[in-house]
């Protein structure tokens, strides 16, 4: 590691530490400056810092190659098998708890590339070459095969299948090793077998984003939070019956009716909440030890409910698995290092009302709306002004569900 990647890394972490103290006074309670100039500038140093150690990594490391016989190596290559095969890592940390909603196309776990590579004048002679990936001890082999009948390259990603039992068993985080084998099936050889660390996420983080070692892009996992969004359990459907009996008609109708029928069930799942005793712990998003991805710990709704404790991201997965189970439309709305809920003035009419979740244990229905509609002005300004959406992402759940295909965890 040289000094000026030693000397960012350093840099990257006192601004880290400052963005996370003024996230703490922002989102710890509602009394806080809506305008959020303090943080919005500290947020700015922050991914200045992290940009440039960033380029400087993928610079200096070879941009996530696992394996690449095009370069010098002590492996067989285009001289002795005729063939070039590069496979490159995409993503260093593996979200368990999504993984079964990803595939190949979108998130790959390795990309691969392999071709003919014979001495010009050569006459062209058909290869079959199979490709396997596997993350040992925790995945089936993802595999494929392809035929190379000149000297186009051919590119696909893989993806391996993870075995739920082995999976239920990472609580914390853990390394693993996945490998990448290329096999010559007409002459029976290898052409190259590697391993390469990788970490795999507890099962009860939720994932904003990984690092793509390939590219040092983030990719935006955060749709698949409405994985974690569950409607249908059985201590969420139980609980409307609290929520209807703090409503004035004591029923819940949905978009029945006309749009002044809404708000009254959003208050009456607010104080539901409240009277139980939901108090808010805070837990800002924490990045692991390599940072190579943004992560927290998460409860599912029902587990919230038994605990009667949340932080930011299990009160906006409880509040939306309560309206969407109340057949409103929801959404998760995530902005950097914070997310609260929203819902739908009516559906289809892109109107939005918005609570923070972090208030129920401290404050009434009207100051959590009056928050969360602060919030959400000021960041989905801050994202135009930028040109950077990712200041301000506000996922419907109607959208997940239809759009996306990301169904209920339970």
């Amino acid at each position: 590691m040289t000094d000026e990647l030693i000397e960012l890394r350093q840099q990257e972490y006192d601004a880290s530490q400052q963005v996370t103290r003024l996230r703490q006074q922002a989102f710890g309670n509602g009394d806080a400056d809506p305008e959020l100039g303090d943080l919005a500038e500290a947020e700015k140093t922050l991914a200045d810092v992290r940009g440039r150690r960033r380029a400087l990594e993928a610079e200096q490391t070879g941009a996530g190659r696992v394996l690449d016989t095009t370069r010098p190596n002590a492996l067989l290559g285009a001289d002795s098998t005729g063939l070039d095969a590069v496979v490159k890592l995409r993503m260093s940390h593996v979200p368990t708890a999504i993984c079964h909603l990803l595939d190949a196309a979108s998130h790959p776990l390795v990309s691969c590339k392999v071709k003919q590579a014979s001495p010009p004048g050569t006459p062209n002679i058909i290869r079959r070459v199979r490709v396997t990936c596997r993350i040992e001890g925790y995945s089936a082999p993802a595999i494929d095969t392809v035929e190379l009948i000149d000297r186009t390259p051919r590119d696909f990603d893989l993806l391996p299948t993870l075995f739920p039992a082995d999976i239920a068993a990472v609580t914390e985080l853990t390394s693993a090793t996945v490998s990448a084998l290329v096999e010559d099936l007409d002459s029976g050889k290898v052409e190259v077998h590697r391993t390469s660390r990788i970490w795999l996420l507890a099962r009860t983080t939720a994932p904003l984003w990984v690092h793509d070692p390939s590219t040092g892009d983030r990719v935006d996992l955060t749709p698949y939070l409405g994985a974690f969004v569950t409607p249908n359990a059985p201590e969420i459907i139980g609980f409307l019956r609290t929520v209807a009996d703090k409503h004035p008609d004591r029923r819940l109708v949905g978009y029945q009716g006309s749009s002044e029928v809404v708000e009254p069930q959003v208050q009456a799942m607010y104080e539901a909440l409240r009277d139980i005793g939901v108090t808010y712990v805070n837990s800002v998003i924490a990045f692991d030890p390599e940072e190579g991805t943004a992560s927290q710990r998460i409860r599912l709704p029902r587990e919230s409910l038994h605990d009667r404790t949340a932080n930011c991201l299990d009160g906006v997965v409880l509040v939306a698995s309560l309206l969407e189970a109340m057949s409103l439309n929801p959404a998760l709305v995530l902005v950097p290092g914070h997310a609260f809920a929203s819902w739908e003035t009516w559906p289809n009419s892109g109107e939005w009302r918005h609570l923070e979740t972090t208030m129920i244990g401290s404050h009434g229905y009207e100051a959590a709306s009056r928050r969360g509609d602060q919030l959400a002005q000021a960041y989905e300004q801050r994202a135009q002004q930028a040109g950077d959406p990712s200041l301000f992402r506000r996922w419907s759940l109607r959208d997940l569900r239809a759009v996306h295909g990301i169904t209920p965890m339970e």
